[in-house]
Formats: C-alpha cells, sequence, structure tokens
C-alpha cells in the first residue's frame, strides 16, 4: 500500500457539519449561528473559523430580542481581530426593517461604538429602507454596529412618491379655472 503524504498544518482542527451554536459575550448569549459546514484551522498563524457552505448569524439584544441578521454563502471569522469576512449573496436585515445586498461584507466587532467602522465593503451594495426607497453604494458602504450611520460611497437612489388624489383633483380643479369661458 503506497504511502500518502498529508500536510498536517493545513487541515482543520475542527470539522463540524449541520451546525447550530449560541455565541455569548460578556455573560449574555449575542449571536446565533447556522451553517451546513464549520472547519475550525490554528495550526499555522492565525485562528479562523470557515464556513464553506452558507451561513446565517442572528444578533440579539440585552433581552435576547433579534435585532439584526447576515446571511451569505461563505464566511471566514478571525478570532484574534474578532472580524468577519462574508462572501456571495451577502443579506443583512436590521430591526427597523433595512435591508443591506453585496457580494462581499466585514464587519469588525470590536469596532468602537458610534463610527462608521464596523461593517464595511468596497463591493457595490444596495440598502432597502422600509418606506421603499433605494439607496446604492456603487463603490461600497461604511456603517456603525447597528447600520444606522451609514455612508455610502458614489451613492444614487430611487424614491417612491405616492400621489393622493386630493392633489389630482385640486390641480384639475386649478387647470379648469384657467380655461376660457365659451
Amino acid at each position: 500500500m503506497p504511502l500518502v503524504s498529508v500536510d498536517v498544518q493545513a487541515l482543520p482542527v475542527v470539522h463540524s457539519e449541520d451546525v447550530l451554536s449560541l455565541i455569548s459575550g460578556v455573560g449574555m448569549t449575542r449571536y446565533q449561528l447556522k451553517a451546513k459546514v464549520l472547519d475550525i484551522y490554528s495550526n499555522s498563524g492565525e485562528a479562523y473559523w470557515y464556513f464553506p457552505e452558507k451561513i446565517y448569524v442572528e444578533r440579539y439584544d440585552s433581552l435576547f430580542l433579534a435585532i439584526g441578521s447576515i446571511i451569505a454563502d461563505t464566511a471566514y471569522y478571525f478570532e484574534r481581530k474578532e472580524l468577519w469576512h462574508v462572501i456571495g449573496n451577502v443579506v443583512v436585515k436590521t430591526l427597523e426593517g433595512r435591508i443591506f445586498e453585496t457580494s462581499e461584507l466585514f464587519w469588525d466587532v470590536k469596532a468602537p461604538p458610534n463610527t462608521v467602522n464596523a461593517f464595511y465593503t468596497d463591493k457595490p451594495v444596495k440598502v432597502t429602507e422600509p418606506d421603499g426607497n433605494i439607496y446604492y453604494g456603487l463603490k461600497g458602504f461604511r456603517a456603525d454596529q447597528d447600520l444606522i450611520i451609514s455612508r455610502l460611497f458614489e451613492m444614487k437612489a430611487e424614491f417612491y412618491v405616492e400621489e393622493s388624489t386630493d392633489s389630482l383633483r385640486q390641480d384639475t380643479a386649478v387647470r379648469s379655472d384657467s380655461l376660457p369661458n365659451p
């Protein structure tokens, strides 16, 4: 039987399938994570978690209420840096109903509050507001931990304005009054 050479440093130290995990910080559950596959690497260089097939992360507040979620095709989590790198069909939803869609996103979990350094990408992003207005950051965006304060780069937007029937009647009346009498 031939011998096969294996680089043990390149193998994950943990391989898990159909993952469901609650992640806590400071004694409170902060996140729920669901993934089809999780591989943890820590043999060489920086330790990281690798999710090669779909990941879903739900974020909770101190009362264990869901305040947001992220779904993506692939993800990396770098433990020491506390940095997420999510790739492919990334969709982020906030408690307020704002939806961010992009192909790649970074989330710096330890970014200071009220700064626009927590979520970021240089890839195009689509932001759909609860009122139906849509904003695009053609060169990416940056946002705070709650995705409330954000900056879009090379922004364009689509606004939806609902016309009321009262304003149409008023316009018609003005036009009718301006016609000469026969």
